[in-house]
């Protein structure tokens, strides 16, 4: 009687145990599933047979919204030397037609690129400078002209001939690259002119009684 009650007492024993192991065993997993939870969700379970780790999820890689690496460019195109003369043309309300002494000259002025127009209507000179990239007017000018003389204004030496002793300096050029004018200059009656071309430009004085040259100089369209 006594053998059989010491069985059952150690068998008792040996459960209490094995109830007390599961138990813990329990609650570890419950802890390490609870602590997985808080720290993003993330469940580690460990291999009793190797001891190694293994992440049970997968891998997750959060969405970054990134900044482009360089805007977007507006147009690199430029006016053209006609466009910029328009454009002066429209702000002075007048026509090429009715103009003398036009130039036109592509130049930059503190690194931007500009167009120079100058120009005279009647006794007016306009002075104009016009940005290339989007044909803004950045200045203009016009001044009084107290040495014009009418076209009209008779002459020993016509202006087609003033025109032709011009051209015949330059050779290769034309009469649509000359513009001359009648000007009074000391009291005496002479033609100015400017002749454009082959990227040279030529700047000139003809006394209009005589047909002599008093002035004639030249430079690159680019100085």
């Amino acid at each position: 009687m006594k053998r059989k009650i010491l069985v059952s007492m150690i068998t008792a024993a040996f459960l209490a145990v094995s109830i007390t192991a599961c138990g813990s065993s329990s609650t570890d997993s419950q802890s390490q599933t609870g602590a997985a939870s808080q720290s993003g969700g993330t469940v580690v379970s460990t291999n009793s047979a190797s001891g190694q780790t293994a992440d049970s999820s997968a891998a997750v890689t959060p969405s970054v919204p990134t900044q482009a690496a360089a805007s977007q460019s507006g147009s690199t195109s430029e006016i053209t030397e006609d466009q910029a003369k328009q454009i002066a043309f429209d702000h002075a309300q007048v026509k090429e037609e009715d103009l003398t002494n036009l130039k036109v000259k592509k130049d930059f002025d503190d690194g931007v690129s500009i167009y120079e127009v100058d120009f005279q209507a009647a006794n007016k000179q306009y002075e104009y400078d016009i940005k290339a990239a989007d044909g803004q007017i950045l200045t203009t000018d016009f001044e009084i002209d107290d040495d014009y003389v009418d076209p009209n204004t008779q002459t020993a030496v016509s202006e087609a001939d003033a025109k032709a002793a011009a051209l015949a300096r330059v050779e290769g050029a034309s009469d649509s690259d000359i513009r001359i004018q009648l000007q009074r200059d000391d009291g005496q009656l002479v033609y100015e002119g400017t002749i454009i071309y082959n990227n040279t430009e030529y700047d000139f004085e003809i006394n209009a009684e005589t047909g002599d040259f008093l002035s004639w100089e030249q430079d690159s369209v680019y100085d």
